[in-house]
């Protein structure tokens, strides 16, 4: 059994950016390595969402490369990625404290069109 810093939130925040974002971003996703695992590995976000992984606990966040899939970067400790179109995007993460190191989880992100 792991152990996680009681400090984690259990539940996804949705925060409004302002200004200093991504352009086409609209919403900010926060989500922890324990919301992931709660949730199966798997995200559910419309179109134009910014996801910031955004626990210390992850230690490499990562989509292949191509054309279609987010670029993930490393921003003050946390991984962040914009999902501008709707699709499936299949990625990985690795996390740090409490798990193997060399243990690589998969990850899917599903972005639904945004409603109008």
């Amino acid at each position: 059994m792991s152990r996680w810093p009681s400090g984690i939130t259990l539940g996804f925040t949705l925060l409004a950016l302002v200004g200093g974002g991504p352009a086409e971003a609209q919403e900010r996703v926060l989500v922890t390595v324990r919301q992931l695992f709660d949730q199966a590995h798997r995200l559910e976000v419309p179109a134009g969402t910014e996801v910031v992984w955004a626990d210390p606990h992850f230690e490499r966040v990562w989509f292949p490369t191509g054309a279609e899939s987010p670029t993930v970067r490393r921003v003050a400790g946390e991984f962040r990625a914009t999902f501008a179109r709707p699709g499936t995007y299949r990625g990985a993460f690795t996390v740090v404290g409490g798990h193997r190191t060399n243990d690589v989880y998969n990850l899917v992100v599903v972005v639904k069109p945004r409603s109008q």
